[in-house]
């Protein structure tokens, strides 16, 4: 069976077919003494439907408990990325806006992430306008729909200015210019923690080995009515980590189901954590996980 439609029935938000409802007490060790009785309450669910509508989706769950990248009916989704500047965009012909083959994404940050995201939002949301754009290209209605953020203070000024207005417990060191310390630093009271990146010199090359990410959801400053959304990392392979968090189709069900335990309807959360990268392959980490979650809050709104 496709590992969607099991998970769905274990879950909760699928009636399976009496064919995999049998299936699965097999795979479960039920006694068959047993399973004459889980048949009945399969029968009694059903209320005396077809058997080819019994496995059709249950009602949807309430708004409260649905996907983090499902926005309301009719509202606009803008996701936003830096610009990586003019002296730092090599002399690859197809980023010179002169040249006949020249391509624009080339000159966004964050890439991969911009890709996964339009995506897996779209996917999600078929009948919303979902537009992306640069910081630098936003218009002033843009600053009004559901904002999702994406990369660092460097090259996002967004997300540096919503550091302060929205009043974060989180601070992003830059990474240009250098400074003495790179990562993530987190003021919870009169505690300050301080959160790295690990990265190794193998065979005279620096490797990133792990990355610190954090994600944001909270009400949109310009339009309350709307979100803003932040996932960032010190590192491009983090930002997508901090998107694919909550996206990956293992882990992200199982950290959406820890969010909406820890966070439920409140509207002003975020979390700090920790990515691993194997064989240069970003890996999210899994919040339930308390080795991977470096810190959490959230507040009422």
């Amino acid at each position: 069976m496709p590992r969607s439609t099991v998970a769905g029935v274990l879950a909760g938000r699928r009636r399976p077919r009496r064919e995999l409802l049998l299936a699965l007490l097999d795979a479960l060790g039920v006694p068959k003494e047993d399973r004459a009785a889980w048949a009945g309450a399969w029968e009694r669910a059903v209320g005396g439907r077809p058997a080819e509508t019994a496995d059709v989706v249950a009602d949807p769950p309430p708004a409260e408990v649905r996907d983090i990248w499902r926005f309301p009916p009719g509202e606009p989704v803008m996701i936003t990325c830096g610009r990586i500047p003019e002296s730092m965009v090599n002399n690859f012909s197809a980023s010179d806006p002169r040249d006949p083959d020249y391509v624009d994404l080339l000159t966004y940050t964050d890439p991969d992430t911009l890709v996964h995201l339009f995506g897996h939002i779209r996917a999600l949301n078929p009948e919303h306008e979902v537009k992306f754009a640069t910081t630098s290209d936003l218009q002033p209605t843009d600053y009004s729909s559901h904002l999702v953020v994406i990369g660092g203070s460097d090259f996002n000024m967004l997300t540096r200015d919503m550091f302060s207005t929205l009043r974060l417990p989180v601070k992003m060191s830059p990474r240009i210019p250098e400074t003495d310390w790179l990562g993530l630093e987190v003021a919870d009271g009169e505690r300050t923690q301080r959160f790295s990146p690990v990265l190794g010199d193998d065979y005279g090359s620096r490797i990133l080995h792990e990355d610190v990410i954090l994600f944001f959801r909270g009400l949109n400053p310009v339009d309350p009515r709307r979100t803003i959304t932040i996932c960032a990392g010190m590192y491009a392979r983090g930002t997508l980590a901090a998107a694919q968090c909550l996206t990956d189709p293992v882990l992200g069900p199982a950290n959406q189901a820890y969010l909406h335990r820890t966070v439920g309807a409140n509207l002003h959360f975020g979390f700090v954590a920790r990515a691993l990268v194997l064989n240069g392959m970003v890996a999210p980490p899994n919040l339930t996980n308390p080795g991977r979650r470096l810190y959490e809050w959230m507040r009422p709104e």
